[in-house]
């Protein structure tokens, strides 16, 4: 046992034993700024391990991610894109059947195009 100067109630050099897990609390820390590559490497490979085996588990719910065919993003992204075109014609149909200005239609049905395309082009899953 390692022995390290202590407190000794007043008494100059008086000594104490240390704890037994002091010297091995400040190991691995140690050995962590060591190889932090390392041990995030291991997190890593654990996560890893852990995605597979859900993956796998039957009975699952909600399947797992599959490659989408080549043609099968920019296909969807053209049906979307009819789908905001569609809308905005809709939308101009009922404002011209409610007597609204030209340059009104036009304002609002840009601005809803608009902002539909954007999130429809920042979507990751299409």
């Amino acid at each position: 046992m390692a022995v390290t100067p202590g407190n000794g109630e007043g008494q100059p050099g008086a000594e104490r034993e240390a704890q037994p897990g002091a010297e091995r609390e400040a190991q691995p820390g140690a050995e962590r700024e060591a190889q932090p590559g390392a041990d995030r490497e291991a997190r890593r490979a654990e996560r890893s391990e852990r995605r597979d085996a859900a993956a796998e588990r039957p009975g699952v719910m909600i399947p797992s991610r599959r490659k989408r065919l080549p043609l099968e993003a920019p296909l969807m992204r053209v049906v979307a894109t009819a789908g905001i075109i569609g809308i905005g014609v809709l939308i101009a149909a009922i404002m011209g059947s409610q007597q609204s200005k030209g340059w009104v239609i036009g304002l609002v049905v840009s601005l809803v195009s608009v902002v539909l395309a954007a999130v429809l082009w920042s979507s990751r899953r299409l």
